[in-house]
């Protein structure tokens, strides 16, 4: 099984992913990292240099290059959800979570919107951008848990995980051996 996590930027994908794919023996695919590390440069820098779209398709090819890799919590950026091709391509590996994070939250998590290098288009604000991708990750995700303030990451861990399960046998996947003999 393959979990995906998708949110905004501070939502969590990738403390919570990191903390899961630990727990579950699982691998850890940050697609931000897998940029950077094929890049050589900070994100921000390539996102800047390519611009929103470019950078979008970027974004696509590095998620479609995963093949189907198996066993793995996949923490793609933010503004996948812009890619309705790397969407696609993901729901089909497994269960995708949405991090549903209140706005006061990745208000505080992302205090300085111009240099975190997002994937703006027009939007000037942290919260118009919010208010635009709220909708597109309930879209493209299977389950959306929500995660307050104040919860700890052990129990976001387990509502993560538990929202997986549940999809994936809905979705007809069979689990590891390994992660079930870990409950």
């Amino acid at each position: 099984m393959n979990i995906t996590l998708i949110g905004m930027a501070g939502a969590g994908k990738s403390y919570i992913g990191k903390a899961l794919a630990k727990k579950y023996g699982f691998r850890f695919i940050d697609i931000d990292s897998v940029i950077e590390q094929n890049s050589g440069k900070k994100l921000k820098n390539v996102v800047s240099e390519l611009g929103d779209r470019k950078f979008i398709k970027l974004e696509q090819k590095t998620v479609l290059a995963l093949k189907k890799p198996e066993g793995a919590v996949i923490s793609p950026g933010g503004s996948i959800i812009y890619s309705g091709q790397a969407m696609k391509f993901l729901l089909k590996l497994g269960p995708v979570i949405f991090l549903k994070v209140p706005f006061s939250v990745i208000e505080k998590r992302v205090p300085d919107f111009e240099e975190r290098g997002l994937i703006r288009f027009s939007h000037t604000s942290l919260k118009s951008l919010y208010g635009e991708r709220l909708p597109l990750y309930k879209k493209y995700s299977h389950a959306t848990v929500s995660i307050p303030s104040g919860l700890g990451v052990k129990e976001a861990v387990c509502k993560v995980y538990m929202a997986a399960r549940k999809k994936a046998k809905t979705l007809d996947l069979v689990c590891r051996t390994r992660v079930d003999s870990q409950r």
